[in-house]
């Protein structure tokens, strides 16, 4: 969605989730962890932090401060024994994607959800930052090749793309 488009309150939302309610969370328990010398945050962005993403501007700015936040925390914390590990995950079937049906359909590149919490469990405390998904760690591999202008084309083509199939359900529901 255009930020011109989008209502004020859900602004809002996007940026007390993903910057306000991650960094106070971190707040409220990495004291207690430092005193213990021990501990561990996981945060989870998104592989929109590869690229700027036009029509989920908002929403991708926001991760790439999860990423940066999440660093800064290692960098900060790691001398206490606190282990921060930071999750980009691509698209995984949830219902964060339902605003197009062509996310809806699992396959080897848009896990089910329980199919990604089993493989970035398996990760966990073993890698700083990962996508948790094998298949997504090469769908970025092969992104991160191209220069950040042709990935945030394929980006905003993609997000145009599942603009269109939300406007098609939202059709199709008030017939």
């Amino acid at each position: 969605m255009y930020v011109g488009e989008m209502p004020e309150k859900e602004l809002w939302d996007i940026i007390n989730i993903n910057v306000g309610a991650t960094t106070l969370m971190t707040r409220l328990v990495i004291g207690q962890m430092q005193k213990r010398r021990q501990g561990a945050i996981v945060n989870v962005s998104s592989g929109s932090e590869f690229q700027p993403l036009p029509l989920m501007t908002v929403y991708a700015a926001t991760k790439v401060y999860v990423k940066s936040f999440s660093d800064a925390l290692r960098a900060e914390y790691s001398r206490f024994g606190v282990t921060v590990q930071h999750l980009s995950p691509l698209f995984v079937n949830t219902k964060m994607v339902a605003f197009s049906s062509k996310l809806q359909v699992s396959s080897i590149l848009v896990p089910d959800a329980t199919t990604y919490a089993k493989n970035a469990i398996a990760i966990l405390g073993k890698m700083d930052s990962s996508t948790g998904y094998w298949a997504h760690s090469i769908q970025k591999f092969l992104t991160l090749m191209m220069p950040v202008w042709l990935r945030t084309k394929v980006g905003q083509i993609m997000n145009e793309s599942f603009r269109q199939d939300y406007f098609k359900q939202q059709r199709q529901k008030t017939l």
